[in-house]
């Protein structure tokens, strides 16, 4: 009875604790931590060895502290562990843990709930109470942040978070273990708990051992309604960046008691036509006081003023599946190995090898018919091949010259069939990976190009002098003339961040999109084969984005130096780690095998020579 109780004990302990691992260390991993502090009790404490080997495999460093003892006796490992010597670090914990609630007061009392430590609390038990059944509904995935949560506050972990002096800055985030393999994720913050902040616990997404951490988005809402881009998480339609610049500029409105009237436009850069929607436009006839976020480009400086500093980022890239068929550059090739001009000198030298043995035969006075001329074409390519083409007469060489000029003939086609042979192998091991490296190879490659459904977007396909890379404006202009191409022709080449992604997905595009919000579906639709087997291409280059008021406003100075004071007191750096997401990588390695369907060309001209061979000793039989 004892054995049949151990036994499936044993099998299952590893796989329990092995998804824990997989879990907290690709969290970290995401949040760009190389240092956790582990943090274990008498439930777990025989496992902090097994966690460190596993985190080693993934480059992160660990170290380990026991709180079963009194707390007096580990005060100081502690504060040695808990010691920011990186520039962030992690640390894990359980509600489980008897001194769990010394620990958070002491980590409250010296300040350690900040940006530099990244809490991550292992707990077990329900957080919320929810108010649907997730049963009834095959959508609660898409309508997560549809829940109505009721905070569970006999939850240890929630009473004893609600009382600790949580900074602005701080990083707590709860895990909630749904089963063996998925873990859901909430983010605990307080703006302020000695001015009566309010505390908040929100979901921000979940991991499972399939997708690992997946970043969750929210429904459209049917009618604009400004928490489209003052809530914590932004509408499909509302940009990451417009959504971050939007929350900074409303953080002053709670200090200088002030609001905003807001104007919805469809694209940032216009043609200055007052006709057009266009935030430039808007700002250059003055319609409206500020936006958001634009780009800093000096040749519109006459037309509206920038506030510093800087309010948000940009970043774009082409997201495309590596392509393991088709014709591209960036697949192996027959050809490749050897440059054109040197192919050249193959022809040559094997031309001149057929004179010289032409020639010799014209020399040794044989019979010049037609079987003289194809001795001398065939006997080269059986050299170039490492063949033996054989004469069936036995003739004598009357010469040492002769004799030398066939050695010189077939060491030189056997070096040139050496030369190719080596240069091809030597190029398939030490090629780099099959990848566009730059937007004229994305156009020669098979990749269809499809661009975010954003108003960026529309104002480089409209605009001749709005380019996103200006040191590719050669390719972008022709990328802009295909697409326009295709737009007469009645094809469609923008698509919203969900379609576009797909279409990534399945292969065959390239999609054009806004990091952020790319990262977020992808996280949400890709699993680890498709994430390893994916790629981009960056466009955009990561830009600085300014809050841009009317040109000579009077609201200038103070914008200007409203942002640096959020600037000095974190509030930006806040903002931006509560809205950006984080890029995901592949977590493994997949075997990708040569891609040696470029070389078709070799095997078609061996298949046909089979054939042929076949064909001619049947004529000659028959």
């Amino acid at each position: 009875m004892l054995f049949n109780i151990i036994l499936p004990l044993i099998y299952t302990l590893p796989l329990i604790f092995g998804n824990w691992n997989n879990f907290a260390i690709d969290y970290f991993k995401g949040r760009r931590v190389a240092f956790v502090c582990l943090l274990t009790c008498e439930n777990d404490a025989w496992y902090h060895h097994k966690f460190a080997k596993y985190a080693s495999t993934r480059n992160v460093a660990v170290s380990s502290c026991n709180i079963d003892r009194q707390f007096t006796k580990y005060s100081k490992n502690l504060h040695l562990c808990l010691k920011q010597t990186a520039p962030s670090i992690g640390v894990v914990i359980s509600p489980k843990c008897s001194e769990f609630e010394n620990i958070m007061y002491y980590a409250s009392e010296n300040v350690l709930f900040d940006s530099k430590h990244k809490w991550l609390i292992i707990e077990d038990n329900d957080i919320f109470q929810k108010s649907f059944n997730a049963n009834e509904s095959e959508d609660f995935i898409e309508n997560v942040y549809n829940e109505t949560h009721f905070i569970n506050m006999n939850e240890v972990s929630i009473t004893i978070l609600n009382n600790l002096n949580l900074s602005v800055d701080a990083d707590i985030t709860l895990s909630e273990k749904l089963d063996e393999t998925c873990y859901k994720l909430y983010e605990v913050y307080n703006f302020g708990k000695t001015r009566n902040g309010t505390f908040v616990v929100e979901s921000i997404g979940d991991w499972n051992i399939h997708r690992v951490y997946l970043l969750q988005m929210t429904p459209i809402p049917t009618v604009f309604d400004p928490e489209m881009v003052l809530g914590r998480v932004a509408d499909h339609r509302v940009s990451k960046i417009t959504h971050t610049g939007a929350m900074v500029l409303h953080q002053l409105t709670g200090v200088h008691n002030f609001r905003y009237n807001y104007t919805v436009v469809d694209r940032w850069v216009g043609d200055y036509v007052k006709e057009h929607k266009a935030a430039t436009n808007a700002l250059y006839f003055r319609e409206q006081d500020i936006t958001p976020v634009l780009r800093m480009l000096p040749h519109h400086f006459k037309r509206y003023d920038v506030a510093a500093p800087a309010v948000s980022f940009i970043e774009t890239r082409y997201y495309y599946r590596i392509p393991s068929q088709g014709v591209g550059k960036f697949e192996n090739q027959f050809l490749r190995p050897l440059s054109p001009g040197t192919w050249w000198c193959v022809g040559g030298m094997c031309a001149l090898c057929c004179v010289v043995l032409l020639l010799s035969a014209i020399v040794e006075h044989r019979p010049m018919n037609v079987y003289y001329w194809y001795y001398s074409v065939f006997s080269v390519l059986a050299l170039i091949c490492q063949q033996f083409f054989e004469e069936f007469e036995d003739l004598r060489r009357i010469s040492e010259a002769r004799k030398m000029t066939i050695l010189v003939t077939g060491l030189a086609c056997l070096l040139l069939y050496n030369y190719y042979t080596s240069s091809v192998v030597s190029w398939l091991l030490n090629g780099p990976p099959p990848s566009i490296n730059s937007l004229w190879e994305l156009l020669d490659s098979p990749l269809t190009p499809v661009f975010e459904d954003v108003g960026y977007t529309y104002s480089w396909l409209q605009l001749p002098d709005y380019y996103f890379n200006r040191k590719a404006e050669k390719a972008e202009d022709e990328l802009k003339r295909r697409l326009n191409n295709m737009i007469k022709k009645g094809k469609t080449v923008d698509a919203s961040i969900k379609v576009g992604i797909e279409l990534v997905r399945k292969g065959g595009y390239a999609y054009h999109a806004e990091t952020n919000a790319a990262n977020e579906r992808i996280s949400r639709t890709f699993d680890q084969r498709e994430l390893c087997d994916l790629d981009s291409l960056l466009s955009f280059e990561h830009v600085p984005l300014y809050s841009c008021v009317q040109k000579n406003s009077p609201y200038k100075e103070f914008f200007s130096w409203s942002l640096a004071r959020l600037l000095e007191r974190g509030v930006l750096n806040c903002v931006h780690e509560r809205t950006w997401t984080r890029e995901l990588k592949c977590g493994g390695s997949s075997p990708r095998a040569l891609a040696l369907g470029g070389a078709a060309p070799a095997f078609i001209v061996l298949a046909a020579g089979v054939i042929l061979g076949v064909l001619i000793m049947l004529v000659e039989r028959y």
